[in-house]
């Protein structure tokens, strides 16, 4: 076991940190995410400030 650290440690730790990488920006890009929940907000006022501008 020590061997195999000792030679692939480094490559064990990147794929653990890539691993971890994906998971957050799956997490942040999810539907239900902070970026898509902002995004939607963003949309809605923008069409809600628009269409009070056409009618007022």
């Amino acid at each position: 076991m020590k061997e195999i650290f000792e030679q692939y440690g480094s490559v064990i730790i990147a794929a653990v940190a890539i691993s971890a990488l994906v998971a957050i920006i799956v997490m942040i890009l999810a539907t239900d995410g902070v970026v898509a929940n902002s995004f939607k907000n963003l949309i809605d006022s923008f069409f809600n400030r628009a269409a009070s501008t056409i009618t007022g």
